[in-house]
């Protein structure tokens, strides 16, 4: 019984977190078991599904959906991703800036790790921006994230 009452009131959380705005579209993973949110003129990539960029190119997102659970796959994203600072560590989101993978003392701007923990595993996003004017956008995607309804 205690459960499903957990597993409701994770499917509640995650239709709370996955509003979107009006005048945005949706963008899901490749499996289309995970989706998010972005205003109308992003585009959305035609070969990397699931990855959408800002008509300025600013900013991009890309997401995934993992099977496994949010504290499963915490360790080993914080080992391959570490966080440079954190923003949410709860048991329904984990949420945190990173440093570029490449070389992130040369790179501009700002990069988040973000997973959402839903019905039947996590839905993960890479969001990029270059200039902190794209921070309220991002914030908002972040909004968005979940399993795709």
């Amino acid at each position: 019984m205690r459960k499903i009452v957990i597993a409701v009131l994770l499917a509640i959380s995650t239709m709370v977190l996955a509003a979107v705005p009006a005048g945005w579209k949706v963008v899901t993973s490749r499996k289309k078991t995970c989706q998010y949110a972005v205003p109308a003129d992003w585009v959305q990539d035609k070969l990397l599904i699931g990855t959408s960029t800002s008509a300025d190119s600013k900013s991009n997102v890309v997401i995934t959906g993992n099977e496994q659970s949010l504290a499963e796959i915490k360790p080993m994203i914080q080992e391959m991703i570490p966080p440079d600072k954190m923003i949410e560590d709860s048991g329904k989101r984990l949420w945190y800036s990173y440093k570029h993978l490449a070389n992130g003392s040369d790179i501009p701007g700002t990069n988040w790790y973000v997973a959402v923990a839903v019905p039947g595993g996590v839905c993960a996003a890479q969001i990029g921006f270059k200039n902190p004017s794209g921070e309220a956008v991002a914030k908002q995607i972040v909004d968005t994230i979940g399993a795709t309804k």
